[in-house]
């Protein structure tokens, strides 16, 4: 099976190679006249080649001889490859030493050539010619091997390669092991059976099931097809296993065989037998393993089966583990996880020692590490299980931990079942993809960008009339994802995949088959250094083409490595410049240098003319090279926010990622070097825009025309000489509407941009699809009017000094807020009404804002509290004297972190401390520099069960009273509170006795509290790993010795400016307890 899916990869590989040869000589080798006979005759001969292929790639192939031809024509497609790459980068070198040096206008490209020529470049002409000859050669020489073989009817007798391989399942099957699945069980038999009242009154109500292979979909789907709850919701249960034919009269069939035979018969006839066998039933339709991805059919389908249903709130379960399949069938979708390392040693225990057995400890020991090799996956844990079921010596069960899955008996199925997700990859080009990715280490973290950028170096993404590489790099890494072949580790900040990892058995997958030299008789290709090694020898270094140093190398020579078109660098290499053997890397098409220390790049980097993506050193901090300008074709520079561009940044039109420019004032500097720019996109920050002139000058960006921005940051700097033309610059910097994030920074114009603030002109509205919007530091303006943003979600402002106020409907015009964060406003006096009608919002902070009275009043519908707001925080507003009791109290019962600091004016704050006891999710409270912490209610059934940390800060017009309001919330979290911080005034002489409750509390620290001594309920703080006394004037002692023993976590204890106290011999003669006094670590003897 390994040796099949090796050859499929092969022949996709050299698929991608001859179809990208037959494009180069389409576009460039034409040009030369002389060759043109040379090269229709290898045209020709690489069509034939690549007609062979197309039917290998559909076939299995297992014969040796065809497998050593491919393994031959791998060789010479890849020559062929790197010598027509070479003179394609003579050619460019050539177009880029043009560009300084006009030449007269040519009659046509031929005597353009022709006429620039030096003797070298004839001579490189001539040598192009006999390249040429001899490749044509090579490939006649393989072609005519294919035909001595019989390859045509080799091929034609070959099985097809994807063939339908999966088990057929039945719901009848006894699980006898079924392990941590049960929560799973509820949630599924929960959707089906507790349906809503609008899901009622539909014909179905769908459950698409999701994970990759062996995650156990197919058995958790049976428990839930057998559940005593759901035979008793649904009349009829049906199952039906699909697998990868999607052919609708063979699922009606298979849906009617539940109930009568169906012999021969129509469509028509099956629909007519199937309606009559479901009249007034309710059912449950299982579809188990399902891969169609073909919508009409899809709807097909299901347009029949509401035909023939004559019920309202059926059920249908899919099981798949395509993202495209659910999201195809449109239903609630239910991912499944993977089971913990403790589930799958429960399997394995039941399995190897029939569940009945009691388990050696070492074995154990043993056994828990196998089960972390499984990594989640139940159907691993069954057959490691069955295979130590076997093994009686501890020895045997250390060799199959150190075989885990790759070599264990009964690993072939797990294979099988891994090897289908393969086999359903829809193109040549995207199991070469997945096969790459086997050269990382399992558990690599997959950058999505990064590797998009290694596939395209490689070659193995060929762009469109519609697509860019990248974009087709992004189509394939998502297949991959929804294919369960990787694994989303991390979400970017609009929920797109931006780290991946791939699962061990999976990479055993890419791993088995990637043509790496494999079998030792194919070169190695693609190298991963982990560690540092001494050497790499010629003959492997001549024919690698990507090459991962993380480790680092002594004294390596890249000159060797003639084939390379990925390197990349790690931290471990020592070296402080770039070795000046990469100018010869004339392949190389991603070079990534950020883990490096290398401060600079040499000039010869304009050599590198094939160059895509360029990742410099995070230490970097010189100015770029004027020779980046030759770099005609990179597309992707990544650059820390101190490195100094080069002039005429603009020559390189392929460019995309570039995350910031500086505009300066000299010509090459200027910020219309950017209007050249026309393929930039992702994330862009512009620098020094008091250098630009006006709204005419702006415009030169064209920012309006580059739609694929997500994000835009405006940066104004401090040194501004003559006149303020901010505001007519911003006009001209006007987003496309595709914009998801801008940041304004440093602006100094009274007012905002029209597209910005204006009603929405033309073609509609101007920024309707910004999520996030922030203004630092624009000190001259004082309002602020956003009404047209209908999808804004976050909103910062921050140091906007002379801001007065927001727009009388700021709230209501911009509903869907999420995020509010208001900071260091000096004039802002009120926030507008309407803040409560923020159904969405999710967070609100209010810092450094003195003059603010009032955050509004409460608007007389209110919102629909969707009942997801959690944090509200205001700190230093010294003159806010109310927050509207109505909003606290819709907030109060889902807000988790609440701070309330500086608020010397407040004056309702007792009865918003009573809006506490409905806050049974908060999680941190702080409350500082308030005026009265007093209850207005009872505190005595306050139940404040997920508080995990409290800091209060007595102020001076507290009063003894205050106790009761401070007891009742550390009676309401005694079993939660893990951190208290407890600051007293001068004379506060008063420790609260509800402490000695708090069972969970780790860290405590009091400060300025007026006490001579710790009370010996200290001991009762079992929970206690540090104490901290700051400030203590008036304390002597610590608690006794009995006490101390009673402390058993207590390592630390760190006393600051308590000038009275003394330390106890048993406190200080304690060998686990760290002492520091005075910033000093001390023990006393």
């Amino acid at each position: 099976m390994e040796a099949a899916l090796a050859a499929a990869v092969a022949t996709a590989g050299i698929k991608i190679l001859i179809e990208k040869l037959i494009d180069v000589l389409k576009e460039e080798y034409s040009l030369f006249e002389g060759l043109n006979g040379d090269i229709r005759k290898l045209q020709k001969t690489l069509g034939m080649i690549e007609a062979y292929l197309s039917d290998a790639d559909n076939k299995s192939i297992t014969q040796q001889a065809v497998k050593i031809w491919l393994s031959d024509l791998e060789d010479v497609a890849f020559d062929a490859d790197n010598v027509l790459d070479e003179l394609n980068y003579h050619l460019l070198r050539e177009k880029v030493k043009k560009m300084d040096a006009p030449s007269p206008k040519p009659k046509n490209k031929v005597l353009s050539c022709l006429s620039s020529c030096s003797r070298s470049r004839i001579s490189r002409r001539f040598k192009m010619a006999d390249t040429i000859k001899q490749i044509n050669a090579n490939f006649e020489s393989v072609n005519n091997k294919a035909t001595q073989l019989g390859l045509q009817n080799i091929l034609a007798n070959a099985l097809p390669a994807a063939v339908d391989t999966s088990d057929e399942t039945d719901s009848l099957s006894v699980d006898p092991i079924f392990i941590g699945r049960d929560g799973d069980v509820t949630e599924l038999v929960d959707m089906l059976t507790q349906t809503p009242p609008q899901e009622e009154k539909r014909t179905f109500s769908i459950v698409a099931l999701v994970g990759m292979g062996g995650m156990g979909k197919t058995t958790l789907t049976r428990k839930v097809f057998n559940h005593e709850r759901v035979k008793d919701r649904f009349g009829s249960l049906i199952w039906v296993h699909v697998s990868q034919t999607f052919d609708p009269i063979i699922l009606f069939k298979k849906i009617l065989s539940t109930f009568t035979s169906h012999e021969g018969q129509s469509r028509e006839a099956i629909l007519r037998k199937l309606q009559k066998a479901l009249k007034g039933k309710t059912y449950l339709l299982v579809l188990d393993d399902v891969w169609n991805e073909d919508v009409p059919k899809w709807e097909d389908f299901m347009n029949s089966m509401s035909g023939v249903t004559s019920t309202k709130g059926n059920g249908i379960i899919i099981t798949t583990r395509s993202q495209n399949v659910a999201s195809i069938v449109n239903p609630l979708e239910y991912t499944l996880s993977d089971l913990s390392i403790n589930d799958c040693w429960s399997i394995i225990k039941v399995k190897a020692f029939h569940g009945n057995e009691e388990v050696p400890p070492k074995f154990e020991i043993i056994g828990k590490t196998i089960a972390e090799a499984c990594q989640g996956l139940p159907l691993a844990a069954n057959v490691v299980g069955g295979v130590l079921r076997r093994c009686k010596s501890e020895e045997e069960w250390r060799l199959i931990s150190v075989n885990c899955l790759s070599d264990a008996e009964g690993a072939e199925r797990i294979k099988k079942i891994l090897n289908l997700s393969f086999d359903y990859l829809p193109s040549p080009s995207l199991k070469k993809c997945f096969a790459y990715c086997s050269i990382f280490p399992k558990g690599h973290w997959f950058m999505k960008q990064q590797v998009i950028e290694q596939w395209m170096a490689e070659g193995f993404l060929q762009q469109d009339e519609r697509n860019e590489m990248e974009d087709v790099g992004n189509k394939f890494f998502n297949i991959l994802m929804h294919n369960s072949l990787m694994q989303v580790a991390k979400l970017d900040g609009y929920g797109n995949e931006e780290i991946c990892v791939m699962h061990d058995l999976v990479h055993d997958l890419a791993s088995s088959v990637l043509s790496n030299n494999v079998d030792g008789s194919t070169p190695v290709r693609y190298m991963f250094l982990e560690e540092e090694t001494s050497h790499i020898s010629k003959d492997v270094s001549k024919h690698l083409r990507t090459l991962f140093l993380k480790g680092g190398t002594s004294g390596i020579k890249f000159s060797d490595f003639q084939c390379l078109h990925n390197l990349t660098l790690g931290e471990s290499y020592t070296e402080l410049q770039l070795p000046n053997s990469i100018r010869e890397l004339i392949h190389l098409r991603n070079l990534d240098l950020s883990n490096t220390s290398f401060k600079d790049l040499p000039e010869w980097i304009g050599e590198l003319s094939h160059l895509q993506s360029l990742r410099v050193s995070h230490a970097m901090d010189q100015k770029l090279p004027n020779t980046l300008k030759y770099l005609v074709n990179l597309r992707h520079l990544y650059i820390e926010y101190n490195v100094e561009l080069p002039a005429e940044i603009g020559r390189l039109t392929s460019l995309q990622t570039l995350p910031y420019f500086t505009v300066g004032e000299e010509k090459g500097y200027r910020i219309e070097e950017l209007g050249n720019l026309k393929n930039l996109k992702g994330e862009l920050a512009i620098k020094n825009l008091e250098r630009v002139r006006d709204k005419e000058e702006a415009l030169k960006a064209n920012l309006l025309q580059k739609q694929n921005f997500s994000e835009l940051r405006f940066e104004w700097g401090g040194n501004c000489s003559g006149e303020n033309n901010d505001e007519s610059v911003l006009e001209g910097l006007r987003p496309h509407a595709n914009l998801k994030k801008l940041t304004i920074e440093g602006y100094k114009g009274e007012i905002f941009p029209t597209w910005l603030r204006n009603e929405p002109q033309g073609s509609g509205l101007p920024l309707r699809n910004l999520i996030e919007l922030n203004f630092d530091y624009c000190l001259q303006c004082e309002e602020i009017t956003l009404d047209h943003l209908p999808n804004l979600r976050s909103l910062y402002i921050t140091g906007l000094k002379s801001l007065k106020c927001l727009s009388k409907k700021f709230f209501y015009n911009n509903c869907n807020l999420s995020y509010l964060h208001i900071a260091e406003c000096d004039m802002l006096t009120a926030l507008p009404d309407g803040l409560d009608t923020l159904n969405s919002l999710h967070s609100l902070i209010i810092e450094r804002c003195e003059k603010l009275k009032s955050i509004g009043k409460p608007s007389c519908e209110g919102g629909e509290n969707q009942g997801i707001f959690s944090r509200l925080s205001i700190v230093d507003c010294g003159e806010l004297m109310e927050l509207p009791y109505q909003m606290l109290e819709s907030w109060a019962p889902t807000i988790e972190f609440l701070k309330l600091e500086g608020l010397r004016s407040l004056t309702n704050l007792p009865m918003l401390i009573d809006c506490l006891s409905k806050s049974p999710c908060l999680r941190e409270l702080t409350i500082r520099g308030v005026p009265n912490l007093m209850s207005a209610g009872s505190v005595e059934n306050w139940k404040l069960g997920s508080l995990w940390k409290l800091e209060i800060y007595v102020s001076d017009e507290w009063s003894k009273e205050t106790s009761v309001a401070i007891n009742g919330i550390l009676e309401g979290c005694c079993n939660s509170l893990h951190t208290l911080k407890l600051r007293g005034v001068e004379n506060w002489e008063w420790l609260p006795q509800s402490i000695q409750h708090l069972t969970s509390l780790s860290f405590l620290k009091l400060e300025n509290i007026g006490i001579e001594e710790l009370p010996q309920w200290f001991g009762n703080l079992s929970a206690l790993s540090w104490l901290n006394l700051y400030g203590c004037t008036k304390l002597r002692c610590l608690p006794s010795a009995d006490a101390l023993k009673l402390l058993i976590k207590l390592k630390k204890l760190e006393i600051i400016n308590c000038p009275k106290l003394s330390i106890d011999l048993e406190w200080s003669n304690r060998p686990s307890l760290e002492i520091m006094v005075d910033g000093n670590r001390i023990r006393i003897s």
